[in-house]
């Protein structure tokens, strides 16, 4: 081993060192030996010198070394055959080869993470809490009709403040907002989050420009709403045409003016009680279309969900439906319009006691948790007939209903209802196997 080799050198010079050093003194006191000195004091000092520079390599060699180390961006295996130690010599080829590796691995991420960011469609910017801009990729540009942007406030204009609209927005908010640009008038989605980073936190906002989207889900909320209230309005209307042109052949016939009146007041009679159903029809409408403020305040979910089981106590006595209310944790609550919410609540435990009349074993349940991303979760589920699939994208549409006696304005009241809120209303059901709605806060 060359460590072994090093200790042995080191050592002999230190011991010519010494019998020089040695040598040099005694013949101080003999005044006949100058020659003898100056050899002695030359060969002193070449050797002294020598082992200088055989230790300053070792100390040159470990400087480069813990070099390569500091400047992991310019690590490089370099030439090691002349290390003082065979051992040090092998693992410095290691480390810097892992060394190198680890860069080549940051340099790939930075590319896919950069080439990623210019590339997707939606919109980034990142800006530290003056609103300095740190990351702005192109489709961000391309949303904004901007070129380059050095502080979020730069988006601000005399009229509209887009700039300090997603500055002021709160963590994992959602706002939309309306640009407006030469030609068009965007509608931008914009969710902020924030990033600890260190001791610093940045802001990211994503951008996205969901006119087209809007739009296209308008259209098709409108068609389905045209097609129910087409139904409806036909409905009423087609018997009054039949009734009027009935009644037209009575005045022409040959009968008695007092069969003639009777019939003539059947037929009027008739059209009074469509009218009325018609009248109805459009008043529940314009009830639809005038949901009032939510006044927001803290729901405590426990005495919410106790309130409304209790209205049903009886109920379900009576009819032999099996009721469970679940709530973790037991004092999980939520910022809302508690008569709001408690109206969408029995509106679908209505419609699960309706799917409900068929079934043997009678099951409703109400639960309430907290979902992975802290979001408040409140759903009501059945063991009843559950939803056919080819009707469950319609169930929210207003006035659309698959019982006679349906008014078709309970699902659609509840999603409104969750809009107002901020919140949203899904559902999961199969055919033959019961309906879960879930809200979320």
């Amino acid at each position: 081993m060359r460590s072994i080799k090093f200790s042995i050198t080191l050592l002999v010079f230190l011991i010519i060192l010494s019998v020089l050093g040695f040598a040099f003194f005694w013949s101080l006191d003999s005044s006949q030996l100058l020659i003898t000195k100056m050899v002695i004091a030359t060969v002193f000092i070449f050797f002294f010198l020598y082992l200088l520079k055989y230790i300053n390599k070792t100390n040159r060699d470990l400087y480069k070394f813990l070099e390569s180390i500091r400047y992991l961006d310019n690590v490089s295996t370099g030439n090691t055959a002349d290390l003082s130690f065979d051992q040090l010599n092998i693992t410095y080829n290691k480390i810097t080869n892992q060394l190198k590796k680890a860069w080549l691995a940051k340099e790939h991420e930075h590319q896919y993470f950069q080439y990623t960011l210019e590339n997707i469609s939606v919109g980034i910017i990142s800006f530290d809490d003056s609103g300095n801009i740190e990351i702005l990729n192109k489709a961000a540009k391309f949303i904004l009709g901007i070129n380059k942007l050095r502080n979020i406030k730069e988006l601000n204009t005399d009229t509209v403040f887009v700039g300090d609209q997603i500055k002021d927005l709160k963590p994992e908010e959602s706002k939309l907002i309306r640009l407006n640009t030469d030609i068009d008038q965007l509608k931008i989605l914009v969710k902020l989050t924030n990033l600890k980073i260190g001791n610093n936190t940045v802001k990211l906002v994503t951008l996205q420009d969901i006119k087209t989207q809007l739009e296209q889900s308008e259209l098709d909320a409108w068609q389905k709403l045209i097609k129910v209230l087409t139904h409806e309005i036909m409905n009423s209307v087609t018997p009054v045409k039949s009734l009027t042109y009935s009644m037209q052949k009575v005045l022409q016939s040959d009968d008695t003016e007092e069969t003639k009146n009777k019939n003539l007041l059947k037929g009027l009679a008739a059209i009074e009680k469509r009218s009325k159903g018609l009248l109805e029809f459009v008043e529940s409408y314009k009830n639809l279309t005038q949901i009032r403020k939510p006044s927001y305040q803290r729901v405590i979910l426990q005495n919410l969900l106790n309130t409304i089981g209790n209205l049903f106590k009886e109920e379900f006595k009576n009819l032999e439906i099996q009721f469970d209310i679940e709530i973790v944790p037991n004092d999980l609550s939520v910022i809302a319009d508690d008569k709001l919410i408690t109206q969408v609540i029995i509106n679908l435990i209505q419609n699960s006691i309706k799917a409900l009349h068929e079934s043997s074993e009678k099951k409703i349940r109400m639960r309430a948790h907290l979902s992975n991303n802290n979001k408040v979760m409140l759903s009501v589920s059945d063991n009843g007939d559950g939803i056919d699939s080819e009707i469950i994208d319609k169930i929210f549409v207003p006035f659309f209903s698959t019982r006679e006696s349906g008014s078709g304005i309970g699902l659609s009241f509840a999603r409104q209802a969750m809009v107002m809120h901020n919140g949203t209303i899904d559902v999961r059901s199969q055919k033959g196997e019961g309906a879960e709605f879930i809200l979320t806060f």
